[in-house]
């Protein structure tokens, strides 16, 4: 795998919020490269913020905006992303650091292993790992 594509959500683009995913102001999308260079690619509002974190149409919701994204990273777990690991060809992975080059550093450094986990997902195998990263 070359690359990957990431959604990462940040409330100021320089840090991973330290809440769930879904509950962030924003959704930035980085592809990362085999190689350890990255991209910044855009920054979605996420629409979302509003709902109730339990409501059953919100991981809809936010699909519906990343929907490009092969990983969707955060520093929290969450019940969302025990659903969407079970459920979807997404892989959520949760990180320890907060600094956004940090993070893609992290990642960066576990490329292969988060690499296997979106090639079995491409070839439509679902599990529920969520690795925790850090």
């Amino acid at each position: 795998m070359e690359k990957i594509r990431l959604c990462i959500g940040s409330n100021d683009g320089v840090t991973v919020a330290g809440t769930h995913m879904g509950d962030t102001e924003f959704f930035h999308i980085y592809d990362i490269f085999e190689d350890s260079k990255s991209e910044f690619i855009e920054k979605r509002a996420n629409s979302t913020i509003g709902m109730d974190h339990a409501a059953p149409d919100k991981i809809k919701a936010v699909l519906k905006i990343v929907h490009d994204a092969e990983v969707l990273v955060a520093k929290k777990n969450s019940p969302n992303f025990v659903k969407i690991a079970g459920k979807t060809s997404y892989q959520p992975i949760v990180v320890s650091a907060g600094a956004m080059p940090e993070v893609l550093e992290i990642i960066h450094g576990s490329f292969d292993l988060i690499g296997g986990l979106v090639a079995r997902r491409k070839n439509g195998e679902i599990f529920g790992d969520i690795p925790e990263l850090g």
